[in-house]
């Protein structure tokens, strides 16, 4: 008799687990779902252009410049990321380039830079 009570409060136990896991999973679904859906929003409301065609997005420009100190790469005006580099660490001549801003047209150009700088 004990051993059946101890099976069934294990299966209420594990089943209770099983319930809060998937319930947790919903939660966290449904948050990223939004949470990204934000993101989408905010990355294209801070756009300045707005791409109406392919031949738009072949005519993005990549910028490698100073930003708060570190190196900021922006990608058609808007800040993508951030390099943990500081620009004081630089020789001058890289800091004259970067806080001029260095143009770059495609990625792979923009992987050469990053690497020189990280």
């Amino acid at each position: 008799m004990e051993q059946e009570n101890n099976k069934k409060q294990f299966i209420q136990n594990y089943l209770g687990f099983i319930v809060l896991f998937l319930l947790i999973f919903a939660v966290m679904t449904v948050y990223f779902l939004l949470i990204s859906n934000k993101i989408e929003k905010i990355t294209y409301e801070n756009s300045e252009q707005v791409f109406d065609s392919v031949e738009a997005l072949e005519k993005t420009t990549y910028t490698v410049k100073e930003y708060n100190g570190k190196i900021g790469i922006f990608e058609n005006e808007a800040l993508i990321y951030t390099l943990d580099t500081y620009v004081f660490t630089l020789p001058e001549y890289d800091k004259k380039l970067l806080s001029s801003g260095i143009l770059v047209s495609t990625k792979e150009e923009l992987y050469e830079i990053i690497e020189e700088y990280y």
